[in-house]
């Protein structure tokens, strides 16, 4: 048996709305799968920040969902948006990455980043159990958490879908 195609993380070409580039980031997380992954993130890049605001995006997507979150951060508060490994401009490794194994990845990721709080978790769809789950692990950090269209919690009435439900 071959191992996976493995894909080397990249930064989006130039030209992309709204995209500055200075605002790509690759990082490095040597625990990751146990061989190390690397991670696209988009990051506004303030020193000594006020707030964090942790972006997680959802299945199909990407960091450049939050650009404008980017763009019209206020002064002091940092805007770091990730891209899932396997996603937008992260490594592709091949592994399946269920929900627990992504939240292992965004936890290690923001260990290596030396994120620390307040933090302010923003999150879309997919990314929004992925954050709770983080957030979860750094309750110390914490200090809100946004969630945009994640299914979470539905009322008791409604018909979900069996695999969101699940």
């Amino acid at each position: 048996m071959t191992a996976p195609h493995t894909a080397a993380a990249r930064t989006p070409p130039p030209g992309l709305a709204g995209l500055d580039p200075a605002w790509s980031r690759l990082v490095r997380v040597p625990l990751t799968d146990g061989v190390g992954r690397t991670w696209h993130l988009l990051d506004n890049g303030v020193t000594d920040a006020t707030l964090t605001l942790l972006c997680v995006h959802g299945n199909p997507s990407w960091s450049y969902l939050f650009r404008n979150l980017v763009a019209r951060a206020p002064a002091g508060v940092r805007v770091i948006a990730v891209d899932h490994l396997e996603m937008g401009f992260s490594e592709r490794s091949g592994r399946v990455r269920r929900l627990a194994t992504r939240v292992d990845d965004l936890c290690e990721l923001t260990d290596e980043m030396g994120i620390t709080g307040p933090v302010v978790t923003v999150a879309h769809d997919w990314g929004g159990p992925i954050s709770l789950g983080w957030a979860q692990r750094h309750r110390e950090l914490v200090s809100g958490i946004v969630l945009l269209n994640t299914a979470v919690s539905q009322p008791d009435d409604a018909h979900v879908p069996p695999l969101i439900s699940a």
